[in-house]
């Protein structure tokens, strides 16, 4: 493992990926699905869990701020992102730790909040890190493959987490889950620890190893040259749409993850561990997909096409469970629901990860990268934000109708950015 390294050894590089988005994707098991259904069975009301998500969200779209700061600092002799993904879990740890410590009753939202921000703030340095890691050491064939593996490990890990956090908070209390989530975070930690970014670096600052020659061409040293090289990339119109359309998609998306579990405890008398268990069945099945069949797909059809196809999908299953009468209010169309879409988003994430490190210039990666996974992050922020006043003027129904519609425009928005990318290469 001494001379093991990310860029080298594809193996290693596909599994370390997988790893990684798995201890990012433990943190959101507790917090997207665990706490909600947590603070639902405590009689917490909808706008409240709605706004609880929407703040600890907001460090996601913070994450322009992050991929600067990661293109312009950089401690070379140990990688251009490895030492900023290191200090990030660290950080994550820590803030589980104190999260766990003071085991906080379900009234308790002020402060679930906080650390719940603080966590997230964490985990969206530890992204940044591992998206522009991999845009500097994954080669453009194997993108979508190692977007697969990236985003099966990130759902497999939300779906242990969410069925362990479940058993964990009904036994023992929140707390506990807490704690265990640290300790599994802290466990995968070990990964970059032992694997080198490039050949020949560091593996910590004290350790034998120099720069490696890739790392050194890749850095620019001074912030204007990052802001000007980020600035055309991100004007030409097809990154502008590109940028709206992902907004709107996980507009969508945080719909959904507001809504899913009130609706599940509050309307449909799930308890909490049931919720847990069928999130987990749902996010496993999503996971496995992820690794064995979405590269294999988005390969195939491309990308882009992949994409359009899947957001029409989640859009049809969206409207349809808008428009019949009665089904919000069926245990059984929401199973249905719930496992499609894990599916489907998966799917959709795979193909958007894909396009936007496709899209990403090299020399800003982690910026050009971060931005388009800031408006990703906005959108899901806004989208939880409208599920409150949307359950209120409209039910559930209208809920499910505006997410599909959500999701069919972004279908629009994407393939209109795929159309000005092909002329504009026609032209070239």
């Amino acid at each position: 493992m001494n001379d093991a390294s990310f860029s080298t050894h594809r193996p290693l590089r596909l599994v370390g990926l997988a790893l990684l988005y798995a201890a990012q994707g433990a943190p959101e098991g507790l917090l997207y699905i665990a706490v909600p259904a947590w603070l639902a069975e405590h009689g917490v009301a909808a706008e409240a869990i709605g706004a609880y998500i929407s703040i600890i969200l907001i460090p996601w779209s913070l994450k322009l701020v992050n991929g600067l700061l990661m293109d312009r600092l950089a401690y070379l002799p140990m990688g251009r992102r490895r030492p900023w993904l290191l200090m990030a879990q660290a950080i994550m740890v820590a803030s589980l730790l104190i999260l766990g410590v003071r085991a906080p009753e379900g009234q308790d939202l002020a402060y679930v909040t906080i650390v719940g921000f603080a966590v997230n703030m964490a985990a969206a340095f530890q992204d940044v890190a591992i998206d522009g890691m991999a845009i500097d050491v994954v080669p453009d064939k194997e993108r979508a493959q190692a977007n697969g593996f990236m985003w099966g490990g990130k759902t497999l890990g939300i779906a242990g987490s969410s069925l362990a956090n479940g058993y964990i908070i009904t036994f023992y209390g929140y707390g506990a889950a807490a704690i265990a989530t640290a300790a599994f975070v802290g466990l995968i930690m070990l990964v970059p620890l032992l694997v080198r970014e490039r050949p020949g670096e560091r593996l910590l600052p004290w350790s034998a190893g120099k720069v490696s020659p890739q790392s050194e061409a890749q850095q620019l040293h001074r912030s204007w040259p990052i802001v000007v090289t980020l600035a055309k990339a991100i004007g030409r119109p097809t990154s502008l749409i590109f940028a709206l359309a992902v907004f709107v998609a996980l507009m969508s998306y945080g719909l959904h993850t507001s809504f899913v579990p009130v609706l599940a405890v509050q309307e449909l008398k799930f308890s909490q561990l049931d919720f847990g268990h069928l999130a987990a069945a749902a996010n496993l099945v999503g996971g496995l997909f992820g690794i064995g069949l979405c590269g294999w797909i988005a390969g195939a059809l491309g990308q882009r096409n992949a994409l359009l196809l899947a957001l029409a999908m989640t859009a049809a299953l969206q409207l349809a469970v808008g428009l019949i009468p009665s089904a919000p209010q069926s245990q059984m169309m929401f199973v249905i629901y719930t496992v499609v879409h894990a599916l489907l988003f998966v799917l959709i994430s795979v193909c958007i990860y894909a396009e936007a490190m496709r899209m990403s210039t090299p020399a800003v990666s982690a910026t050009q990268f971060s931005l388009y996974m800031a408006v990703l992050n906005l959108g899901t922020s806004f989208g939880a934000q409208r599920f409150g006043a949307l359950k209120s003027d409209f039910g559930y129904e209208g809920v499910f109708l505006s997410a599909g519609l959500a999701s069919l425009i972004a279908a629009t928005l994407f393939g209109m950015a795929g159309l000005l990318e092909r002329r504009a290469l026609r032209k070239a």
